[in-house]
């Protein structure tokens, strides 16, 4: 999945980093010195469920989209109260839904520069 969609976002000029899981994740996004556009986390993951893993990137990332996928959760009816600025995505996904997030952190990135 990392790599399909990193091949399909080849076009939008971005570098795509995976992680195996929440603990890479945190661990990578640690070391990089700017902060990513878009996070795009799983709600299943090893170690770390996303919901967890979403809550500590809101208090720890500013500028950072973050959006949530599942193949397992049909709507998000459900969805947590302090998680109202991260996005859900229902798998499978059409390759656009997730170009127009990229969209959306852009232009939120450029109004806050």
């Amino acid at each position: 999945m990392c790599r399909l969609i990193g091949d399909a976002l080849a076009g939008e000029a971005l570098e795509v980093v995976a992680a195996g899981n929440a603990f890479e994740a945190l661990r990578v996004l640690d070391q990089r010195r700017e902060e990513p556009l878009l996070v795009l986390i799983d709600v299943l993951m090893p170690g770390m469920d996303g919901l967890s893993l979403a809550r500590r990137l809101t208090s720890n990332l500013r500028q950072a989209k973050i959006v949530i996928m599942s193949g397992h959760l049909s709507d998000a009816s459900w969805w947590p109260a302090d998680l109202r600025e991260v996005s859900f995505i229902t798998k499978p996904f059409h390759l656009d839904r997730l170009t127009e997030y990229i969209r959306e952190a852009r232009l939120r990135l450029a109004g806050a520069t």
